[in-house]
């Protein structure tokens, strides 16, 4: 069945998790709210240690949307959330029998978070940047049979289909709670232009999230429907 997505719109005021739904939440990291009361301590020394101002905002923005929109599932203030974290850094929330699970990603001017209410998700946005050595990423990251794949597209589209596989490729492996460094986790050829991963058990949508910046999700389980909500008041 074809995963439906809808068009980005406000969320309802109670949020109904259906079984069949995947929601996917979308938010600017542009924001002078002060947010850093909504981190625990271990989140902020990791925003610390980022040199650079910029991505130290950007990840004190992303954590702080992420723990707003976990808390209006369930319903608990935010800064009381506690998170665990996998060998690879994927979160997983502490003290919940069966809570949610979710994927964040942040690239630019965007974050993005998926939610479901069963199996597992992986979620990565990436900004598209025309100056990109995408060549020199693709041969240090990318399969052979990827590598051919990309070589392949026409050479105008080559750009955007290399992003189309990166984010591919990092959302199933964030979904599978695994690292990017090794080029042989191939995501295989049929996945790269359909909806439906080649062994049969996960399924990914790629999509634009805004203006030059391309997302895709990925799930275990096959779902019917993503609900694509605006976390916060947009403008593209």
């Amino acid at each position: 069945m074809p995963l439906a997505l809808t068009p980005w719109h406000d969320p309802p005021t109670l949020l109904d998790l259906k079984s069949d739904e995947v929601h996917l939440w979308r938010f600017p990291l542009v924001c002078s709210d002060p947010l850093e009361n909504l981190l625990d301590e271990q989140e902020l020394q990791r925003a610390k240690r980022l040199r650079s101002p910029d991505k130290a905002r950007a990840f004190v923005v992303a954590r702080a949307r992420l723990r707003q929109i976990l808390s209006a599932y369930l319903d608990m203030e935010p800064q009381a959330l506690r998170f665990s974290y996998g060998s690879a850094g994927k979160p997983a929330l502490v003290g919940f029998v069966d809570s949610p699970a979710f994927n964040l990603a942040h690239s630019g001017n965007w974050g993005v978070c998926a939610v479901v209410g069963r199996g597992e998700v992986g979620v990565d946005v990436e900004t598209i940047n025309s100056a990109l050595d995408y060549a020199n990423l693709a041969q240090r990251f990318f399969s052979e049979a990827e590598k051919q794949w990309l070589q392949a597209c026409p050479e105008p589209r080559r750009l955007r289909c290399f992003y189309r596989i990166w984010t591919r490729k990092e959302a199933w492996l964030k979904g599978k709670g695994g690292g990017f460094s090794d080029p042989e986790q191939d995501i295989g050829l049929a996945h790269l232009a359909g909806s439906c991963f080649c062994d049969g058990a996960w399924w990914l949508r790629s999509f634009p999230l805004a203006r030059q910046s391309l997302a895709t999700l990925a799930l275990s389980q096959e779902f019917s429907l993503v609900q694509r909500w605006k976390a916060w008041p947009l403008s593209d």
